[in-house]
């Protein structure tokens, strides 16, 4: 009776036995870890349970929003229908930043400059592209599970690999910020930014372990599902660019430990690689096609799949039990801390975060003030937790400085000639030192050399923590030669003369940003102007006064009250697709204060762009009406037109006078796009452009039957040193110019 028993007792353990643990171990491969959901869709189909995940890199992505309870589909609809080009890019997004950053682009066009960090010295970034964009969509889509800080208690226990960047060991991730836990594992020396986690600077896991089998062992896998969609590293590459190297790079380091975790399978594991070939790590725009190429490959390894297959009733036991979405409670908030190591003062920062006192947690309103403040372009990082202390609930907000905390060296270079006799070109250098003060006060100084010598320096200085208002007192100093119609001496002289022109002196203006996007401003000047034409010709008939002079010499004291309104939400300076640029402005040179000059004028700009799938249409208008005139010869005041895009077929500098007027429509089709990587990856285009306008006198009545149209056609690559433009330019007079230009137009 009792060996009967026993007997049972054996009988019932074996038909007891739990069923084998599944694994499911995702590989890095940038886009073409999309093949790693039409996988999941097919487990899922078949009833195939998976009781851990594993993810490097895009499949740590995938793997941590299944464990968080995503379902397949709704990661296809996420990875399909986001335009990743706003997470994954080199710059802060234009339209974000501060009025007085987008200034700088309008100066320096190129991207060319270092960094100052907080002990003095000149630095680099760490990564091409930005981090917190990134972090803050991850952040997005892992917010139900946000207060589950051990991974093992996610639907499925999930772990994911990143490299400590110091001695390039793999480092498993179990437990902490999941969202940060996927950047980590995501991010890719040399592209994104590593990230802190625990003391320790992380990227991307695929240098060190990109088919993490060993680690899924370790968690008591009994049975691995792994699907590695690495890229080869071709041997026969052209290696023309950094892209090109870092690339190669990262995909020969990926492939050789792909290889050593391929020793470890046992045989009834099962390795699935989706047919993945014309598909790179960038191809974000091909996740549909990815995603499909993924549940081929599982198709065809069916017949071992259905192996692990569980009955429905078995399955719906599962779901209810791992397939539940856990929801985050948001909290009433106690207290909001603010830890800061920057120099920018905790209230500013304090006043840029919504989130009142005894009000429940708004996440999607706290990411938007994270994003804001990072805008700012002053943090490497703004993060935020909820702690509980002593039955209360904390929001800490941590922010970290920027690469280039204490200031930024620019640099940009200047080239242009039209192939007639005019040609030009400018060195910039320039050093703005952030963190003057509390209130992020910031002192610009610029140098140039070339078509015009110039020293400026300025204080922007905000008189509150919001930056909302400001003064910007400023210093300059230019002078320029250049060659002029003669008629802006005397009207009815025909040729051209070298003129020197010279300004110096100061402007004290106060304004305010209304928005990021919008700012009014009025000013103050004074300074004094100089104007100096040698060699003046003599053969000029007697009825002109002028004639019998060898030399002019004006000096004058200006003393202008301009008042500015500029909206500007462009997303890019050169070759915008989107945003619309406005300025107007009113001067009035004030006699009363000593000003030699007596007139007042309107100006008015504008630049609207609209984009059309490869091509972009923009519209740019200018109006100037100088409206009470004095008698004083001068260029103050006056406004010029000719060069590319300003008249095109006619030279540089060819029509001046008090009042313009100019309509130019601009069509840029983009022939190769810059990808993720921005200038390193430079943009080309091709386009044309069809123009009208004139200048005229005060005195001299408008007249637009007589308005003088023109035209261009262009090529043009968008470099990392400014727009590369070659052009030609022809007129309805029959007057033709041909450019060729870098960085800027003088």
């Amino acid at each position: 009776m009792r060996n009967l028993l026993f007997l049972l007792c054996i009988v019932s353990a074996i038909f007891a036995q739990e069923r084998p643990k599944i694994a499911l171990v995702l590989s890095g491969g940038g886009a073409r870890g999309g093949a790693h959901v039409g996988v999941l869709k097919v487990l899922q189909e078949n009833r195939i349970p998976i009781d851990m995940i594993v993810g490097t890199s895009m499949g740590s992505f995938v793997g941590a929003l299944y464990s968080a309870g995503m379902s397949p589909d709704e990661i296809a609809t996420m990875l399909e229908s986001t335009d990743w080009t706003k997470y994954i890019r080199p710059n802060f997004n234009r339209v974000d930043i501060p009025m007085q950053k987008k200034e700088i682009d309008y100066i320096y066009q190129g991207h060319v400059g270092v960094g100052v960090n907080t002990y003095g010295n000149f630095v680099l970034p760490t990564g091409i592209l930005k981090r917190e964009p990134l972090m803050l969509k991850f952040m997005q889509l892992t917010q139900n599970v946000q207060d589950i800080e051990n991974f093992d208690n996610l639907s499925i226990p999930y772990r994911c690999i990143a490299t400590d960047i110091k001695n390039g060991n793999a480092v498993v991730l179990k437990s902490g910020d999941l969202a940060k836990a996927i950047y980590a594992s995501s991010a890719i020396p040399g592209g994104f930014e590593p990230v802190t986690i625990d003391g320790i600077d992380l990227v991307d896991g695929g240098v060190s372990d990109n088919l993490p089998i060993q680690v899924a062992k370790d968690m008591g896998a009994d049975i691995i599902i792994a699907i590695n969609v690495s890229e080869d590293f071709k041997k026969n590459r052209k290696i023309n660019s950094y892209l090109i190297v870092l690339e190669q790079l990262v995909d020969i380091m990926m492939r050789k430990n792909v290889e050593e975790s391929l020793a470890l399978h046992s045989k009834k594991d099962i390795f699935i690689t989706p047919d993945l070939n014309g598909y790179n790590g960038l191809d974000t725009s091909h996740y549909k096609e990815i995603i499909l190429a993924g549940e081929k490959a599982a198709k065809k390894r069916l017949s071992s799949l259905t192996k692990l297959s569980i009955s429905e009733e078995e399955y719906k036991k599962y779901v209810r039990k791992h397939r539940t979405k856990h929801i985050f409670q948001a909290p009433i908030i106690d207290k909001i801390v603010i830890h800061n190591s920057t120099y920018l003062s905790n209230s500013s920062i304090r006043g840029s975060i919504h989130q009142k006192v005894g009000e429940q947690l708004d996440l999607k309103q706290l990411r938007e003030d994270l994003l804001y403040l990072y805008n700012m372009t002053l943090f490497d990082s703004v993060d935020y937790k909820i702690s509980k202390k002593e039955e209360k609930t904390e929001l800490i907000i941590t922010t970290t400085p920027s690469w280039d905390s204490l200031g930024k060296v620019r640099f940009s270079i200047g080239l242009e000639d039209d192939f007639k006799g005019h040609s030009a070109y400018s060195f910039k250098l320039g050093y703005t030192k952030f963190g003057v003060n509390a209130y992020g006060g910031e002192w610009r100084n610029d140098f140039e050399i070339g078509h015009y010598k110039k020293i400026r320096t300025e204080l922007f200085q905000p008189l509150e923590s919001s930056q909302k208002y400001y003064i910007r007192p400023s210093l300059k100093y230019v002078i320029t030669d250049d060659i002029f119609p003669l008629s802006l001496i005397e009207k009815d002289l025909d040729g051209n003369q070298e003129i020197k022109i010279g300004r110096y002196g100061g402007t004290f203006a106060f304004g305010t940003h209304i928005t990021n996007d919008f700012e009014v401003e009025i000013s103050l000047s004074s300074y004094k102007d100089s104007t100096i034409i040698n060699n003046f010709p003599t053969a000029i008939p007697e009825k002109k006064p002028l004639a019998v002079l060898q030399s002019i010499n004006w000096d004058y004291s200006a003393r202008p009250l301009d008042i500015t309104l500029k909206m500007d939400t462009l997303d890019d300076v050169n070759f915008p697709t989107k945003g619309f640029f406005g300025k107007i402005r009113w001067s009035k040179e004030m006699a009363i204060l000593g000003s030699d000059y007596d007139y007042e004028q309107i100006y008015v700009g504008v630049k609207k762009p609209f984009n059309f799938n490869s091509g972009s249409l923009t519209f740019y208008g200018q109006y100037a009406n100088t409206y009470k005139m004095d008698s004083i010869p001068r260029l103050a005041g006056t406004f010029m037109l000719g060069g590319l895009f300003n008249l095109s077929g006619y030279a540089p500098y060819s029509t001046i006078g008090d009042n313009l007027v100019l309509g130019v429509a601009r069509y840029a089709y983009k022939i190769k796009g810059s990808s993720f990587f921005g200038t390193l990856d430079s943009a080309l285009y091709t386009g044309f452009s069809l123009e009208v306008g004139d200048t005229w006198d005060g005195g001299t009545s408008f007249n637009y039957a007589k308005l003088k149209k023109s035209a261009s056609i262009y090529f043009a690559i968008d470099t990392f040193l400014g727009p590369f433009y070659l052009a030609y330019g022809s007129s309805a007079g029959g007057e033709h110019s041909a450019y060729l230009y870098l960085g800027e137009k003088f």
